[in-house]
């Protein structure tokens, strides 16, 4: 399966790529930096800010991926803002990159665990997007990741899930998981 990741660079990403071991996966990152991780977890890497819509499309059209996957977030700077944007912004730019690569299938990172404000707004609007996807969609419901290169050391409250479990259950859904919301949590 050719498979195109956005996100591929961040923890979810770090997480899923050894498990879809045996696929063609090409991984999206904003930067030189994770162009390398990406690289070294065994995928093919391109450079292109999902913000840049045609870069993104240019991507698409250059991979021909069957399967999209957007496992974006941007909270390693912490602002709830810059989150929310990707979901929405970024969220878009992947749905219409998947369509226009005719891809099947679309699998998409969300919580399990209630946001609030624009955050939970801008979750429930990438929900939307998604499901507006012509092939299959999967919305994938993380629990609260733990667990190295996580915020949380040790489990948080429920729903959680370590993050090295979270990426080798996402890896299964990606692959052969059925339309539809999930729910990935312990």
């Amino acid at each position: 399966m050719r498979i195109l990741f956005a996100g591929a660079s961040g923890v979810l990403g770090r997480a899923t790529l050894p498990h879809l071991d045996g696929h063609d996966v090409v991984g999206l990152t904003r930067t030189e930096t994770g162009s390398r991780t990406i690289r070294e977890l065994g995928a093919e890497a391109v450079v292109c800010d999902v913000y840049d819509r045609a870069a993104l499309l240019a991507a698409v059209e250059r991979t021909r991926p069957q399967t999209v996957v957007n496992f974006l977030t941007d909270l390693s700077g912490g602002s709830r803002e810059a989150n929310a944007r990707i979901r929405r912004v970024g969220g878009a730019n992947v749905l219409a990159a998947a369509v226009a690569a005719n891809a099947s299938r679309l699998v998409v990172e969300s919580v399990a665990f209630p946001l609030e404000g624009d955050g939970a707004a801008a979750a429930e609007e990438l929900e939307r997007t998604a499901s507006r996807f012509p092939g299959d969609a999967l919305v994938l419901r993380f629990g609260r990741f733990w667990g190295p290169g996580t915020f949380h050391e040790t489990a948080p409250p429920p729903p959680s899930i370590r993050i090295d479990q979270a990426g080798r259950r996402a890896a299964g859904l990606i692959v052969a998981g059925e339309p539809g919301m999930h729910a990935v949590s312990d």
